[in-house]
This record gives C-alpha cells, structure tokens and sequence, in this order.
C-alpha cells in the first residue's frame, strides 16, 4: 500500500461513517429521540432540534479532526494500516460518547417537560393480540430457518474438505488479496491457521444466520388505527426482509468460500465472484436500511410495548429486560435490531462474536 491507495481508502471510508452518523437519528423511526421515547410531535420543537444540531456539529468536528489525524498518518509518519484504524476506532468511539452525551440531555429535557405536559410521552396503547397474523408470521419465519440454513451447510462442507486436504495445500498460502484478486500477503501454512480460518468462516456465518433469523422474529408492532392494513404491511416486509437476508446471506457464502477455496490453491480469488458478492452485499444492507425504515414498526401510530420503556434500555442501546423472552428488538437509535442482554440467548448471542475471535486466535497459537 502506498500514501495515494492509503488516501483514496480511508477518507473516503471514513466520510461514509460520518454520513450514516450523520443522520442516524433521521432512520430510527417516529418512536425515539436519540434513544429516548418521545412523542413525534416534539421532535421539531426548538429544544429538541437545538440537541439534534448540537450532536450533527459535535460530529463534523470529529469527522474533520480524525480526518486529519488520518493525513497526518499517511503522509507524516507514513503509517498506511494504521491509518486505516487508528482513525476509524477513535471516531466510532468520539461518536459514541457524544450520542450519549446528547441521549443525557434529551432524558434530562423530556423529564422536566413531562412534568406538565403528559403528552411528550408515547401513548400507552392497548396490546393487540392476533393469533391467525401470528400465525402467517410464523410460517415465513419457519420457511426462512430453513432456507437460510442451506447456504451455512455448504460453508461447513467446504471447510470440512479444506481441513482433509490440508496435506495438498501448499506451504506459502496467501492471506490476504487485492482488488485484482491475486494475493498481496502471505504466511507459513500450519493446521492452526487453516482451522483459525475455517472457524472464523463457520462462526460469522453462523452469526449472520443467528441475527437473521431473530431479527425476523422480532416483535411486531401493529398499527392503532388501520389493524388489517397494519397486519398486511407487517406480513409483506417480513417476507421481503426474509428475501433480503437470504441474498445478503447467500453473498456473504460466496465470498467466504471464494477466500477457502483460494486459500487451497495457495493463489488468487475468483475476482468476478468477489466483485458481484460485494456489490450485492452492500445493496442488500441498503435496502434493508430503506426496509427496516420504512417497516410500520417504527411508525408513530405502531402499537406501545415493554421495549419502548426508556427504564429498561441501557444508554438507549442495550436492552436489558429479563421479563421480555424477545432476543431481539428494533434499535432506538439507528437502523436494525440489538440484543436483549437480560435473557441469558440474548447474554450468549451478545459474546458469540468475541468467542470465535478468541478461539480463532488460541488456534492461530
């Protein structure tokens, strides 16, 4: 890598992250405040736009100052991987402290105004129970457990057959490729990095399967004013979430096992399938945000629940309920689905990640 590749890398990754930082809080729905329930209607009040341009312009600042920092690396002290780091690390957690330093003074400013106006609070509906919608939700979750199961099937195959090929493989084996699709890195083979390799494969794979499936399962939040259009709306984007995550699923598959089998051969990925695997990856992932922000989940008029107590949320973005059996709920703040860390699934699922990176690493020594 040199100091051109390095710029046109990184800057632009890290304008990316600050423009889905950006405006995060525009894709987290009409239920929650930078983590806090709170009327839509109060969202365009003076004192709670103040807070949303405070946090926009804490971000720019950051966004200018890890940018810098990331040319001072490049062309300062020709530090090209940790360039690609370094910055990205500090912004994710700059970002992290100013969102809860705005989620502070949102909580703060929604108690004070609670105390005279009930009405800054999220209606408290009536739950609405549906067993035939519950029903018809079941059977696409049943349908997508199974399908989505395929593409990890022929993961662990692969994997499998790598490992009993491991004497045929040859002993400078590439880890890591360029865009061109020949490798650009290399170390010694030993049966620890080709099983460290194959168990980082199976394990994200795995994950991705986990987070699917019960994001899928997640509750669902029926309209109070139009239940039989609600139910219809809920029932077609499960479906076209389940499709999405299959193709995202699928693509994720190819690449892994483009990497195992290259690996193998000890030379290049398929670069035509690792191209179109990307590019379908990052498409998938943008729809699902369009999905996920169109979802009448997140629409004013969904139905109130347990999860939309600011009481059981941790900074708005851990929720810990060990009374709620859900695994998983939608996020407060941004786009998609987080853990529930008070149900020991939700404890194990949250760890799984650093397990396999942990284990991978034991292999590795």
């Amino acid at each position: 890598m040199n100091s051109t590749i390095a710029l046109l890398i990184n800057i632009p990754t890290l304008l990316l992250l600050y423009v889905l930082i950006y405006f995060t809080q525009a894709l987290s729905g009409k239920r929650q405040f930078y983590g806090i329930s709170l009327n839509s209607d109060y969202f365009g009040k003076p004192e709670f736009k103040n807070l949303d341009k405070r946090f926009k312009s804490l971000i720019t600042i950051g966004f200018i100052l890890f940018s810098i920092i990331t040319l001072a690396l490049i062309y300062g002290f020709n530090a090209y991987v940790s360039s690609s780091i370094i910055p990205m690390l500090g912004f994710c957690l700059y970002q992290f402290v100013v969102y809860v330093h705005i989620h502070n003074k949102v909580k703060n400013l929604k108690s004070e105004l609670a105390l005279n106006d009930p009405k800054v609070e999220l209606e408290k509906t009536k739950v609405i129970l549906d067993t035939k919608f519950i029903t018809e939700k079941n059977i696409i979750i049943n349908k997508f457990s199974i399908v989505l199961a395929i593409p990890i099937i022929a993961v662990v195959l692969v994997g499998i057959y790598m490992l009993t090929q491991y004497n045929s493989i040859p002993n400078t084996i590439p880890t890591h490729w360029g865009i061109s699709g020949a490798p650009d890195a290399f170390a010694d083979k030993s049966f620890g990095l080709i099983l460290a390799q194959v168990v980082m494969m199976i394990g994200l794979n795995i994950v991705i399967y986990i987070s699917s499936i019960y994001s899928l399962k997640s509750r669902a939040k029926l309209s109070t004013t139009s239940v039989d259009n609600s139910k219809k709306l809920h029932l077609h984007y499960l479906k076209s979430f389940g499709y999405t995550f299959l193709a995202l699923n699928i693509s994720c598959q190819a690449l892994f096992i483009n990497i195992l089998i290259a690996t193998l051969k000890g030379g290049n990925v398929n670069t035509p399938i690792m191209l179109s695997s990307t590019i379908i990856i990052i498409l998938s992932s943008i729809y699902l945000t369009y999905l996920y922000y169109k979802s009448p989940a997140k629409a004013k008029d969904a139905v109130y629940s347990i999860d939309d107590e600011d009481s059981l949320w941790i900074f708005g973005c851990l929720y810990n309920n060990p009374n709620d059996p859900s695994i998983f709920v939608s996020k407060r703040f941004g786009v998609g689905w987080t853990v529930n860390v008070g149900t020991t699934k939700g404890k194990l699922i949250f760890i799984l990640p650093f397990l396999i990176i942990i284990l991978s690493l034991l292999f590795l020594t």
